[in-house]
């Protein structure tokens, strides 16, 4: 029983990090494409702006995505497993040893929200 709480004193607010961080790149994402497509639009007009833009932002995710998940070919989704040779000689993910508190949910989300916030009074526009 001492193993459960170990590893859900690990993983708490991990699935809050997580949230906060594609909240935030959705935010980067926009703000930087309406940067962009402004700037295409006033060389080469609105339309083909927008057609430029999304090819390349398509072949960039793809080549992106691709370099990703090819890499060692050992993708791993979290900071805190190892990999680990079992008895049968298959690797598997394991939940490493790290300390307690490690994911210090309020102060990621005062930082991002600093970020989104200087964003908008310095360039962006997005929200403000």
């Amino acid at each position: 029983m001492a193993g459960a709480g170990f590893i859900s004193n690990q993983t708490a607010g991990r699935g809050a990090i997580a949230a906060l961080t594609g909240i935030l790149g959705l935010y980067m994402t926009a703000a930087m494409w309406v940067e962009f497509n402004d700037a295409l639009g006033n060389f080469f007009g609105p339309s083909l702006g927008v057609i430029i833009g999304t090819l390349i932002f398509l072949i960039y995710q793809d080549r992106k995505n691709v370099k990703e998940f090819t890499a060692g070919q050992n993708y791993s989704t979290s900071e805190s497993t190892t990999l680990v040779k079992g008895h049968d000689g298959r690797y598997s993910h394991v939940e490493t040893n790290i300390e307690k508190g490690r994911n210090p949910v309020i102060f990621i989300a005062i930082l991002y929200f600093a970020i989104v916030f200087i964003s908008e009074i310095s360039w962006s526009d997005l929200i403000l």
